[in-house]
């Protein structure tokens, strides 16, 4: 068993993208100076907004977290058993789309195979991910 390795999941939100994006550096304290924003035509004549956040270090944000969204506190993973976790949040939106997907990656490093995978860190974000945008879309409405 490898001790290091990436895991990723997709969500989709339906809050502007920006607003979310800008709304989890500020609420989450993230390094503004690891923020990219690239605009790029599609061939359907659409813009296709792409906004990114690499390297972040997961344990700090996640323990912020902890008690602040509802997700089952038994879940929640000890840190200890990892030498690394960067985080990488990448928000897609293209024009007249409903809703923008996000993906969030972790690199990790585990202290030993014994230790699982941080399925749960990045399962607590989605669900942290996931109440912001509802909050955002019923302070918008």
């Amino acid at each position: 068993m490898t001790l290091n390795g990436y895991l990723s999941t997709d969500f989709y939100i339906k809050s502007p993208a920006n607003e979310f994006f800008q709304t989890c550096i500020n609420i989450l304290d993230l390094p503004k100076g690891n923020v990219t924003e690239e605009i790029e035509a599609l061939p359907s004549e659409k813009k296709k907004t792409t906004f990114r956040i690499e390297g972040f270090q997961v344990s700090e944000w996640y323990e912020s977290l902890e008690g602040n969204v509802s997700h089952s506190v038994s879940t929640w993973q000890n840190l200890d058993g990892y030498k690394k976790l960067e985080g990488t949040m990448t928000i897609i939106h293209v024009e007249d789309n409903n809703r923008s997907r996000g993906i969030f990656t972790v690199k990790y490093e585990k202290i030993s195979s014994n230790i699982e995978d941080p399925k749960s860190i990045v399962n607590t974000f989605v669900d942290f991910f996931t109440e912001m945008d509802a909050y955002l879309l019923e302070t918008i409405n």
